[in-house]
């Protein structure tokens, strides 16, 4: 079972870098690609060595023990140390390019370090295999302790380095399916801190009985499985994110269409023309139509809204915010500037259906006559839309301003000549 485990981890990871080399070839590709491909080739491979199918087939050449912890702990070294380039490379704009390049020989020479006197360490424990045992004894169990301790430590410290450039990145990220890749790849270094943190199980084997188990065991090849699928699911969300997040746009496009509908067929009610096509017409195209169902509707309500600028009270705006100032209670769960263009609206239809047209005002007010921004997105439309249509069919204030508008609509004032 640790071996199905360690293997399909090691699968995993390599078949990730040879992806990874062969789309970043070439002279401008991005660094902290090459450095991801790097970390999944030397974990990958330090994983095939660790398990205990490969670890018989290479006894033959290599003493087990030099195969099952020097080896896949230089590699693991290596690996975490790409990782700190990675969370280099990410930063790189952000400094300057000298200093970039100073901190990244700095981590050269600490991981170089590192290596050596890791492997300084495993020589001075005289490590042995006890194949009929299943383990590792050393006769310095101190040495070996501290061998694993190290390795541990550094692993830390790189994964935290990681964790900070990232959390930071995904911070300033725009992009929903980048931002979801970054949280992934957050969520495999936190894996992959108590991956490493497990080797202070061997810590305390090594200090109590100078041993220590041959291969991963399962906890460790668990927690090594993990860690790989997630560092490759976040490094490829580009790839899968968007058509697995895809029936959850549709469905969050469908709920925001019906959501929709009572600002909708109020409109559509006054002003039939506003229809691109029949209501029902897109639903029968199926779910990946729910989108661009939206869209539609969206450019339907603002059509509608343009088309009903003749017929909106000059000064309405200034009144509503008034109102809401003395207003208080349940109209506080409504955005202030969606009661004033719901309250707009409403009043305007009141007087489109009497044919009662005003002097044009401006197409949109916020709060005093202060204009709102428009949103840039169709899903930024869509969230305000909401906003509004909730003000319009709920507000107490839109009420009161559709009540005054139809009685005003009913019994006109006669003008002054």
């Amino acid at each position: 079972m640790a071996d199905l485990a360690v293997y399909l981890a090691a699968a995993v990871l390599l078949v990730f870098a040879g992806h990874r080399l062969w789309t970043t070839r070439g002279d401008g590709a991005d660094p902290a690609q090459r450095h991801v491909a790097g970390f999944a080739w030397c974990l990958g491979t330090a994983l095939l060595f660790n398990a205990r199918a490969t670890l018989d087939a290479v006894s033959r050449l290599l003493p087990r023990h030099y195969a099952d912890l020097l080896v896949t702990h230089e590699l693991k070294t290596a690996a975490l140390t790409f990782l700190v380039l990675v969370a280099h490379a990410l930063t790189a704009s952000e400094r300057d390019p000298d200093a970039a390049r100073r901190r990244r020989r700095r981590q050269l020479l600490i991981a170089g370090a590192v290596q050596a006197g890791s492997a300084v360490l495993f020589l001075l424990a005289a490590v042995t295999t006890d194949a009929g045992r299943d383990v590792l004894r050393a006769d310095r169990g101190w040495a070996l302790a501290a061998y694993n301790a190290v390795f541990a430590c550094y692993g830390c410290f790189c994964l935290l380095v990681l964790v900070r450039a990232l959390a930071r990145h995904a911070r300033r990220t725009t992009s929903q399916p980048l931002r979801a890749g970054l949280r992934m790849m957050m969520l495999a270094a936190a894996s992959g801190a108590l991956w490493t943190l497990w080797a202070f199980n061997d810590v305390a084997s090594d200090l109590s009985r100078g041993e220590q188990g041959l291969g991963e065991d399962l906890v460790s090849a668990v927690l090594g499985a993990v860690t790989a699928l997630l560092a490759t699911g976040g490094a490829t969300t580009s790839l899968w994110g968007g058509r697995l997040t895809a029936p959850l746009r549709w469905l969050r496009a469908r709920r925001t269409y019906r959501a929709l509908e009572p600002l909708w067929a109020e409109l559509h009610s006054v002003l039939p023309e506003i229809a691109l096509d029949g209501p029902a017409a897109v639903w029968r195209r199926g779910p990946r139509h729910a989108e661009f169902a939206l869209y539609r509707r969206v450019i339907e309500i603002r059509d509608a809204h343009l088309a009903l600028r003749p017929h909106q009270e000059p000064g309405l705006p200034e009144e509503v915010v008034r109102a809401l100032a003395r207003a208080a209670g349940p109209e506080d769960a409504f955005d202030r500037h969606a009661v004033v263009e719901a309250a707009v609206i409403a009043a305007a239809l009141e007087h489109k259906r009497a044919d009662r047209p005003h002097e044009a005002v401006p197409a949109r007010g916020g709060a005093g006559g202060a204009p709102v921004p428009l949103p840039r997105t169709v899903e930024a439309e869509a969230a305000w839309l909401l906003e509004v249509t909730a003000a319009f069919t709920r507000s107490a204030t839109v009420a009161g301003v559709r009540a005054r508008a139809r009685a005003r609509a009913a019994h006109p004032v006669p003008s002054s000549e």
